[in-house]
């Protein structure tokens, strides 16, 4: 992913349900939710290697502009946790998960995860990742 040095921050998070054979449409049934983005193993990407996984994603509603991740957690939670029982049994068959992703430049806002995030989290049984990367655009002292 490339990011407009320009912009300090570009983050986002997700739940996924990953590496399923079925149709996207059937997990979308299951959850009740219409996913952001869905991606299909094989399909051919930008640099000419085909996808190794399929993905099916439901994005933060948050703006990419939204610093702190503990916000796109606290947005994505309330959707998620009505639906439990369904996360609970797609991650029998598949893997599930949160993905938190943070472009910074020349920033670190860090993050901070309350008890009733983390609690809340817990309850929905699924991991968090977090994947994180800062960017600057000062040069580097010789």
């Amino acid at each position: 992913m490339n990011v407009d040095m320009e912009e300090k921050y570009d983050t986002y998070a997700y739940f996924y349900v990953a590496d399923f054979e079925c149709e996207p449409d059937e997990i979308t049934h299951q959850m009740g939710i219409t996913p952001t983005e869905v991606t299909l193993k094989g399909q051919l990407l930008k640099n000419g290697n085909t996808r190794k996984r399929s993905f099916w994603k439901f994005h933060s509603s948050l703006p990419r502009s939204e610093p702190y991740q503990d916000e796109h957690l606290s947005n994505l939670l309330p959707k998620l946790l009505p639906k439990k029982s369904v996360i609970d049994k797609l991650g029998e068959q598949y893997k599930v998960g949160i993905n938190c992703v943070g472009f910074y430049t020349n920033t670190n806002s860090g993050f901070h995860l309350s008890a009733e995030l983390i609690s809340a989290c817990a309850k929905l049984g699924v991991s968090v990742d977090f994947d994180l990367y800062n960017f600057s655009t000062e040069a580097p002292n010789a």
